[in-house]
């Protein structure tokens, strides 16, 4: 089992797509399987022995489709007739938990769940090469560790197989036997996790990553502090109250109540789909609470109240980004949504281009950024305009 480490856009993705096959190599050699991929008839006939699950929950399921639709439709693909689709299909939804599940839509599961299919749809084939891009990207501790139980269980029964993985985790990449560390599209260097931290005198990987880089990107690296917050009581920020959320019989939050203080940095922990998202939406009012009450500095939030809006900063798991606009321009853009003066807001978009390290994106569209400039720019859009309370939702999941 092989890993791949390094921050966005180094060139993992890059790389696992053209071993997989799906972008074409401008230079070099590379040699997958015994062949060439240079050549259009190895890959031909070498595609059907691997299985590649890109980056992002879902990317590779129809959200419509069940959860059965989506792997027969992909025992179809690979020519399997009816009798060894369903066998083979019955086989991976058991051992992924997925069988309770099989005429559920895909658009319905967990993102751990989703993950789970989509590697059974990679699996159908039973490939004798294996790539996952961030397979767990986005997917809570606990589905992250049910994933690998599960990888490792079919390692055991597919002992031939080769897995290549590109991952964010550290403490994931602990676990493979290989690693290529990776920056600015070039290898920095390979070994086991014991080699690479033996290498650079350090005691975890994380460490010996940042010990890899280039003096000048680790020049700027610092271990993070973070200063005791003022004890002195006085008002709440913010305050909820049996704050409750159905959605029909569905119970999504139930009843909570708490208090953040000015100042306080306040965490809601919890597995996928438990309701820390549902949660975070009612404190800003872009959902509405099915019972009990939320107040930010003692005023009843109302999702109309734009003077309240303006003291709030919101990061939203799933963007809050136009794809279609630059980096530059989505930040214009909330700016005059919060109503900055249009003669402040040239100063403060080149400002947090300069704090969040955007410069050289400033000119991309959002939808191109890899994932861990997206967040930061996403962060970027939250504080446009100053806020007093800043509300993330999972900010660093998958970076």
């Amino acid at each position: 089992m092989v890993g791949f480490i390094g921050p966005d856009g180094v060139g993992k993705s890059s790389l696992l797509g053209l071993i997989a096959g799906v972008r074409k190599i401008q230079g070099g050699m590379l040699e997958v399987l015994g062949g060439d991929m240079r050549g259009s008839r190895h890959r031909t006939a070498v595609c059907p022995r691997i299985a590649y699950m890109p980056q992002g929950l879902g990317r590779n399921l129809y959200l419509t489709l069940s959860v059965f639709e989506n792997v027969d439709f992909f025992g179809r693909l690979f020519g399997q007739g009816p009798e060894e689709r369903e066998g083979r299909i019955n086989e991976l939804l058991s051992s992924t938990g997925l069988a309770p599940f099989r005429d559920r839509p895909a658009g319905k599961l967990s993102g751990g769940m989703k993950q789970k299919l989509g590697l059974c749809c990679a699996l159908i084939h039973d490939p004798d090469l294996l790539i996952l891009d961030e397979p767990t990207t986005g997917v809570d501790p606990l589905s992250r560790r049910q994933f690998w139980e599960l990888i490792e269980r079919i390692r055991a029964r597919r002992e031939g197989m080769s897995l290549l993985v590109a991952t964010a985790y550290m403490d994931e990449a602990d676990r493979f036997e290989l690693l290529v560390a990776m920056d600015s599209g070039r290898v920095l260097s390979t070994g086991s996790p014991s080699e690479l931290k033996s290498q650079t005198g350090t005691r975890t990987l994380e460490e010996a990553f940042i010990q890899l880089l280039p003096e000048e990107k680790r020049r700027g690296h610092r271990v993070l502090t973070i200063p005791p917050r003022d004890e002195r009581e006085g008002k709440p920020a913010i305050e909820a109250k049996g704050l409750t959320k159905r959605f029909g019989q569905f119970v999504a939050v139930d009843h909570v109540s708490f208090k953040i203080q000015r100042g306080e940095i306040f965490g809601f922990l919890g597995s996928n789909g438990c309701g820390k998202t549902t949660t975070m939406k009612m404190l800003t009012g872009l959902l509405p609470a099915t019972k009990g009450e939320a107040w930010l500095f003692s005023r009843s939030v109302d999702a109309g109240d734009l003077s309240i809006r303006k003291r709030v900063g919101f990061m939203s798991q799933a963007f809050s980004l136009y794809s279609e606009l630059t980096v530059r321009q989505n930040l214009e853009l909330h700016a005059r949504l919060y109503h900055l003066p249009k003669d402040e807001i040239p100063k403060r978009v080149s400002e947090l281009i300069a704090r969040f390290s955007l410069k050289e994106h400033e000119n991309d569209l959002a939808a191109g950024l890899p994932l861990g400039i997206r967040q930061r720019l996403s962060l970027a859009v939250a504080v446009i305009h100053g806020p007093e309370i800043l509300i993330l939702d999972e900010p660093t999941s998958g970076v």
